[in-house]
């Protein structure tokens, strides 16, 4: 039976793992002096290391609830990215454009992957 214990485990080893592989990658980045590219893949781990955090501080035995606040956390902390990156483009800023988009595509992905995790759940 497919739980929150299932969903816990599961998506936060998805979670770790990512954050293991970004982590090496920006290692072997740096060590190849492609600095730009490590410190793109530093933006992508810093979403990552806040998702991570925002789900263990959605934890509940709930799935209900555990699926509202997790979620909720992705509308507030995203919804400004959309914003600059918006202001960005309308500004010809191309770098911080990149930035926004960098962080929204990562986002997308956390959240596509959390829904995909809670919808394989046994929900009473």
């Amino acid at each position: 039976m497919k739980d929150v214990n299932w969903i816990k485990e599961n998506y936060l080893l998805f979670l770790d793992e990512k954050q293991e592989n970004l982590k090496d990658l920006i290692k072997d980045l740096q060590k190849e002096e492609r600095i730009d590219e490590a410190n793109l893949e530093k933006v992508r781990l810093n979403i990552v290391e806040i998702f991570s955090k925002m789900f263990n501080i959605s934890l509940n035995d709930n799935p209900m609830v555990l699926k509202e606040k997790y979620l909720n956390f992705f509308d507030k902390i995203a919804n400004p990215w959309y914003i600059s990156r918006e202001k960005a483009l309308k500004f010809g800023k191309g770098k911080e454009a990149i930035i926004e988009d960098i962080k929204i595509k990562e986002v997308e992905e956390l959240k596509n992957k959390f829904e995909n995790y809670y919808s394989q759940m046994d929900i009473g």
